[in-house]
């Protein structure tokens, strides 16, 4: 009995290869594979807006670390603007201690000549009750 069905087996597996066999030789028509054809400098621009996002991304990495915290000493007060108060509230910020190079070197700009206001801003974020406390894991100015 095992021998009848050892040979049937046989059997059908010869019968499918033997159907395989005739379906890929009768195949009149070759498979086509479409491969797109990309130039040297589409590849080249490819790669440099995947660079441009790779940066995008980083720099938002970096920005997001600067606004950590843990405790309040890890936050300060800083100018966002080159005439800090003098331009109100949206010339300071609060910002991670350890992260204090990194900030002026993104938020380095070329402002050329500038004049300040003579006077500071009277605003909350830029009185003396101002300071820099870490609330929610995030540096914020509190008066």
């Amino acid at each position: 009995m095992k021998k009848v069905i050892k040979n049937t087996s046989l059997l059908v597996c010869a019968g499918v290869i033997a159907v395989l066999v005739l379906l890929v030789l009768t195949n009149s028509a070759p498979i086509e594979i479409n491969i797109p054809h990309i130039t040297a400098d589409e590849l080249a621009t490819k790669r440099k807006e995947a660079a441009q996002v790779a940066r995008a991304e980083q720099r938002k990495q970096r920005i997001s670390k600067m606004y950590t915290c843990e405790v309040d000493e890890d936050c300060l007060i800083v100018d966002k603007d080159p005439c800090g108060c003098g331009v109100g509230p949206k010339g300071v910020t609060a910002v991670n201690v350890a992260y204090i190079t990194d900030f002026n070197e993104i938020n380095n700009k070329t402002f050329g000549t500038i004049s300040c206001p003579e006077k500071n801003s009277r605003e909350k974020e830029c009185s003396l009750s101002a300071r820099a406390v870490c609330q929610a894991k995030h540096c914020k100015i509190v008066y």
